[in-house]
């Protein structure tokens, strides 16, 4: 038996949950798995628990976060004295902190994912809560080998550590779901959380220099967020309302039909670490690798590891490059073709979960003999 604990699951939309739960999905195929996780929404969490309960087992901990992880780590006792458990996973370092010791006790194998924004260091006790944490573990995955430089800048004392990208799922059997009007040429998008980081102030304005030549343009913006206010306002400013498309949160079914539709992914983050907050890798990026669609992305976190400059996409240095780099894609069809093969081809070959979970195999089996 295989236990993932994590404060991060869907229903919940986020690049996090997105991992975790495939994560989960697929380790089933092979093991069998009880995922504890936070409640976020009763209703919602009690549907998504029910579409999967003859995969694995969803267990819920709602409540004020200091009651919610203990009850948590009561529970995972409770598992591993009437369970033979080969593993405990943790989507983060954070979910291991409150029963670390306890389970240390165990001997049972600890693996923490580490995504990128949660060890940026913003303070000395901050800091030693990571390393109090992770030198107890006896695997730490990184999401990219940024995230991994982030990591080893904090300390080289960690056991073992390994950069495993985030998988991508394939849409293949999933049925699509049309969202109306979505209409233009070329057709550009942005699937992200509504944050500062993503970068959609930027986008916009460039959005409102390329509208003279591209009437028809059209910026879809699927996501939800504290920005919304403020970029529904920059589009009225700009005065390119009939250009950009807000669809808000979107399932997979949406996701398919809209990327089906997409000629550019564009996500040009922005480097907030000041802020506690930066790309680690960027799942969106390899999403829209499955439809063919190459994307432009800035040169900050991990994102030059999801998209592969002149390959896969363009990889940008500068918000002052996005113009020219936007134009020249929509410009040169052959050029765009050729990228999002590319990148399709990326995604099928290297990143498709069903490659990608092998490693985590590989890394259970490893610990089990041990």
């Amino acid at each position: 038996m295989i236990v993932i604990i994590t404060q991060c699951y869907p229903p919940k939309i986020g690049g996090i949950e997105n991992l975790v739960f495939n994560l989960s999905y697929q380790l089933s195929k092979y093991e069998k798995v009880i995922v504890l996780a936070d409640q976020h929404n009763f209703s919602q969490d009690t549907i998504f628990d029910e579409n999967y309960k003859h995969s694995f087992e969803i267990r819920r901990f709602g409540g004020l976060k200091y009651f919610r992880k203990r009850q948590k780590t009561k529970e995972l006792i409770k598992i591993i004295n009437s369970n033979y458990v080969k593993a405990i996973i943790a989507e983060s370092w954070k979910s291991l902190e409150y029963p670390i010791l306890k389970l240390k006790k165990t001997k049972i194998p600890l693996l923490s994912l580490v995504h990128g924004n949660e060890i940026i260091i913003k303070n000395i006790r901050y800091k030693k809560r990571i390393l109090n944490t992770l030198t107890n573990v006896d695997k730490v995955i990184c999401n990219s080998n940024f995230t991994l430089s982030l990591l080893n800048n904090i300390s080289t004392e960690f056991r073992d550590t390994e950069v495993i990208y985030p998988g991508v799922a394939n849409f293949e059997n999933i049925k699509e779901q049309e969202i109306e009007n979505i209409n233009g040429q070329p057709i550009l998008l942005t699937l992200a959380r509504l944050e500062k980081r993503k970068g959609h102030a930027e986008i916009l304005k460039v959005i409102s220099e390329l509208k003279n030549n591209y009437n028809n343009i059209c910026y879809i913006i699927a996501g939800e967020g504290e920005e919304l206010s403020n970029l529904k306002k920059l589009c009225s400013k700009y005065k390119i309302n009939e250009n950009v498309i807000f669809i808000g949160p979107i399932n997979e079914k949406q996701k398919k039909f809209i990327l089906k539709k997409t000629d550019i992914m564009v996500m040009t983050t922005l480097d907030e670490s000041r802020n506690r907050s930066i790309e680690g890798f960027g799942i969106s990026y390899i999403e829209a690798s499955l439809f063919g669609v190459p994307s432009i992305a800035s040169n900050i976190g991990g994102t030059a590891e999801a998209v592969i400059h002149n390959k896969t996409g363009v990889i940008i240095n500068s918000i002052n490059e996005l113009k020219q780099s936007l134009e020249h894609l929509i410009q040169n069809n052959e050029t765009r073709l050729l990228l999002g093969k590319n990148a399709k081809k990326r995604a099928l070959d290297e990143l498709e979960w069903n490659i990608q979970i092998k490693k985590y195999i590989s890394i259970l089996k490893e610990y089990t003999k041990k």
